[in-house]
């Protein structure tokens, strides 16, 4: 499958929300129904759904007035209305409102899970280089594409989102002299998520695309979110010394916590699943289920990291060396890459729908649409930047 992909030019917030929204209509109109669907068999009403929607509109516009014009001309190019959109960028938050009530009931521990690994390396002397594989449920496998969009400063931006929501993963890159930022997305788990309100977990995403510039401007604008479901999210950009860093900010109730790279072999490193890994969370904190391989897929996809040189010829300019390493499936079906569960019930089908490499320095995002291991046989990517 190619890598659908959507280009604004209006770089005023409403008018870019209304060109996505009118050109991407039939995209949103169908994520939108594969989200209700979703959202019901975590036994979340429409009731609730439109609850939330309506209650994280004034939180998003506290957070990014801007981003909250957005959410409005999107919905009025779809012809949605406003909680629709809002909903669909509060996705995760509704998610963990049904999660919080399987917990209740004792049955979430047993629940199949959708995870994603994600990696940085950054090497002594050389660019940095990061990848994930976003592993979703199966029914949204045509429901994501490739935003660009650009903004009155002259950044541009190229985030993998899905139809109707904001940002996800992404790169975002100034005019000359030119810095990059690098995003990767993971979902996370805690007894505190309840889902009703604050910022969408995408919106602080999509916010650190548009606005940050160092490490130390992504760190302040996320703890500057009161959010209701965490999220650990990825961020690879200059430190205040004009140095390539990495930090992953881990956003849950009463967050952040920040995890900072390590050293490798190679340079240093950062790698990051499904579980809180930076300290301060709590120990009992953390929700995982018992079926979730977080744990053992962090291992592996920090040994990758840690290990590999991708300063080495043949590395920088091409997204499938690294690709290819993410191409693993010693932990079975819940591997880092995820062949999916075709026969389960909605809610329990979880696959990798696509892989993200990044190359901050060069303003490079390359994603494919569909597994690592897919990458070897069709090596279709769509590169922006």
């Amino acid at each position: 499958m190619s890598v659908r992909h959507f280009e604004t030019h209006s770089t005023d917030p409403y008018e870019r929300g209304r060109e996505l929204g009118a050109g991407c209509a039939a995209g949103i109109a169908r994520c939108w129904d594969r989200y209700r669907e979703l959202w019901a068999a975590y036994a979340v009403t429409p009731a609730e759904v439109r609850s939330v929607g309506e209650a994280v509109l004034q939180p998003i516009a506290e957070f990014s007035s801007a981003l909250r014009a957005e959410i409005a001309g999107i919905a009025a190019g779809a012809d949605l209305a406003e909680w629709q959109v809002a909903a669909l960028n509060a996705r995760s938050e509704l998610l963990a409102l049904g999660d919080q009530r399987l917990l209740a009931t004792g049955a979430l521990p047993g629940q199949p899970v959708s995870e994603c690994s994600t990696l940085v390396q950054l090497p002594d002397g050389g660019p940095p280089i990061s990848a994930q594989t976003w592993d979703w449920h199966a029914t949204l496998h045509e429901s994501w594409f490739v935003w660009t969009l650009r903004l009155p400063s002259g950044r541009t931006v190229h985030t993998l989102t899905e139809y109707g929501i904001v940002g996800k993963i992404g790169l975002a890159v100034d005019p000359p002299p030119r810095s990059g930022i690098g995003v990767h997305f993971n979902a996370l788990r805690h007894r505190d998520d309840s889902g009703r309100g604050g910022v969408p977990a995408h919106v602080v995403s999509r916010r650190l695309l548009d606005e940050a510039s160092t490490i130390a401007d992504a760190a302040a604008i996320a703890s500057d979110a009161d959010v209701t479901a965490s999220a650990a999210i990825t961020v690879t950009a200059m430190d205040d010394h004009g140095d390539w860093s990495a930090r992953t900010v881990e956003l849950y109730p009463g967050g952040p916590a920040v995890l900072e790279h390590s050293d490798g072999n190679h340079g240093s490193w950062l790698a990051h699943t499904n579980h809180f890994v930076a300290g301060g969370v709590g120990p009992d904190a953390g929700v995982t289920s018992e079926l979730s391989t977080s744990c053992e897929r962090l291992d592996r996809v920090a040994v990758l990291a840690r290990t590999t040189d991708p300063s080495s010829a043949g590395w920088l300019g091409t997204p499938q060396p690294l690709a290819e390493k993410l191409a693993t499936h010693d932990l079975g079906e819940r591997s880092v890459c995820v062949h999916g569960f075709p026969q389960a019930p909605i809610g329990q089908r979880a696959a990798t729908l696509a892989v993200v490499v990044a190359e901050p320095a060069a303003g490079r995002l390359h994603v494919h649409a569909g597994k690592p291991c897919e990458t070897r046989t069709a090596s279709w990517w769509s590169s922006r930047g």
